[in-house]
């Protein structure tokens, strides 16, 4: 599992596709955060908000690591090394897992080098004030599960397509569907109780939850749970691959 996890990280790195995804995406970021003139430019605002960086983080986190995954199982399929994969002395299990810590240790390192945002913010601050440090975890924390669930999304569908545009664009439609989907029914809704069953089946509400400060038990249960589903289904379609 570490060899084919390292071998993917080194894949993405030495084939730069990596410096070149995690560059656009920390520029995007920085322009629309800093420089351009749009509802989440934390200079538009005379309070120091956070919570902006967390608000259109989803958005560009989709677009990320979409591209980054789209080939991770498909550019197998199609070069034919799938098979060779395989017949290895490696489970299915084993497989899927490598290639998702491959794909983390570089979703890692991207949202780890956002901290600048939250540098530069401090240093708006006047010398009273300072940043809600557990806000800032509480949010982090929420952002690291979306971001594995997109991830175990995105490999998903790398699985099932042999085709990078395929698995790219299916990945981010789901991803959408996922996060986007249920809050948009739900605002539909006039009973309260139908509104909160539906609202709680997509990932937004329980996200947005943690990015307030607010660690509920069900949320990250909601979380962890649906990163579990969406593994086993990956790791079952392996198996399924390998019966053939």
């Amino acid at each position: 599992m570490w060899y084919i996890a390292k071998n993917e990280f080194n894949f993405y790195f030495n084939s730069f596709t990596a410096y070149l995804v995690i560059g656009s995406y920390l520029t995007i970021n920085t322009l629309i955060l800093w420089f351009f003139d749009t509802p989440y430019n934390f200079l538009n605002y005379e309070i120091v908000d956070i919570n902006l960086f967390f608000e259109i983080s989803p958005w560009l986190l989709m677009i990320l690591i979409c591209s980054l995954s789209m080939g991770s199982f498909s550019r197998e399929v199609s070069s034919g090394t799938i098979e060779l994969l395989v017949t290895k002395p490696l489970n299915a299990n084993e497989i899927f897992e490598g290639k998702f810590l491959g794909i983390t240790f570089i979703f890692c390192v991207c949202i780890f080098m956002n901290i600048f945002n939250i540098v530069a913010l401090n240093s708006l601050l006047t010398f009273e004030s300072e940043l809600d440090l557990s806000l800032i975890f509480s949010s982090y924390f929420g952002l690291f599960l979306i971001g594995i669930i997109f991830i175990s999304i995105s490999l998903f569908c790398s699985i099932l397509f042999g085709n990078q545009v395929a698995s790219f664009l299916t990945a981010f439609i789901l991803c959408n569907f996922q996060y986007f989907f249920w809050d948009f029914l739900a605002s539909f809704v006039t009973n309260p109780w139908s509104f909160k069953i539906v609202s709680n089946i997509g990932i937004k509400t329980h996200y947005v939850g943690l990015s307030h400060g607010i660690i509920k038990l069900e949320d990250i249960v909601y979380l962890i749970g649906l990163i579990v589903i969406i593994h086993m289904l990956g790791i079952n379609q392996i198996k399924k691959g390998q019966l053939k």
